[in-house]
């Protein structure tokens, strides 16, 4: 991608698709091991979740300086 200096460039496209997935319990009770799942319940989402990932770039050209100031 080529562009000038000061221009924006968009990157996208990036998806992520995700089903909703809810935990209920009884307190304490569903924390036990190997029977904490008596006590536990989990719902599935109906809807699906989607994020999009964009990216914005703002690239500036910075010339250097021919004889820098010393500190």
């Amino acid at each position: 991608v080529l562009v000038k200096s000061g221009q924006t460039v968009v990157i996208g496209g990036l998806l992520k698709e995700t089903k909703p997935v809810t935990t209920t319990k009884v307190p304490i009770l569903g924390d036990i091991p190997i029977i904490g799942w008596l006590f536990r319940k989990k719902t599935t989402g109906t809807g699906e979740e989607k994020r999009d990932l964009m990216i914005f770039i703002t690239p500036r050209v910075v010339k250097q300086l021919e004889n820098p100031p010393k500190d």
